[in-house]
């Protein structure tokens, strides 16, 4: 008797909604995935019972969970694990879409803040969510930084005011490096 195959879940950020919407037209990914709110990535009690929750909806003997995001919770790991899911082999959204050593290498030239379209798109709602869970003062975390390096794909449209209104509250220049969804497809694939 043929076993069944099991069914690919996946639950992500929606920080990757648009690129993911494309790879399901452009290169037939899996339509099986579960968005989470981006903002969810500023306060770690609401990512993890949202996550909690997603995993616990979708968890059955049939279903292959497969996770996009990265370390963005301490306790992702034991999370994982619990649900017997995997997830994607990078530490963060921007990792996964180029790749630690690119990553690294851009910063090794200047101080880099990235962006992708769904930073650039959800910015504002994070930071907004931010202050009001915890008071956080985001203009903070950028005085180390000497520069913005927004990714873009070229097929996901960026707001173009949302990229500059970021560089003025910053106070930081911004960069535009293109790239394709070839390493976030191949992670996708290798999970």
């Amino acid at each position: 008797m043929k076993m069944k195959e099991k069914t690919n879940i996946f639950i992500s950020c929606g920080i990757f909604k648009e690129e993911l919407e494309y790879l399901m037209e452009e290169k037939k990914l899996d339509r099986n995935i579960v968005f989470l709110d981006a903002v969810l990535h500023v306060n770690f009690d609401k990512l993890k019972a949202k996550l909690v929750d997603a995993l616990e909806e979708n968890s059955n003997n049939q279903i292959e969970l497969k996770v996009l995001y990265g370390c963005c919770h301490p306790e992702i790991g034991e999370i994982m694990e619990r649900y017997g899911a995997r997830r994607i082999g990078a530490s963060n959204c921007l990792e996964a879409m180029i790749g630690a050593e690119e990553i690294q290498r851009l910063d090794s030239e200047a101080k880099t803040f990235f962006l992708s379209a769904g930073w650039v798109n959800h910015w504002e709602e994070m930071f907004t969510q931010g202050a009001k869970d915890f008071n956080f003062d985001f203009k903070s975390m950028f005085g180390s930084f000497k520069r913005i390096v927004v990714l873009d794909t070229g097929i996901i449209p960026i707001d173009e005011g949302k990229i500059l209104k970021f560089s003025e509250f910053t106070k930081l220049p911004v960069e535009r490096k293109h790239i394709t969804l070839d390493h976030l497809l191949r992670l996708i694939r290798n999970i």
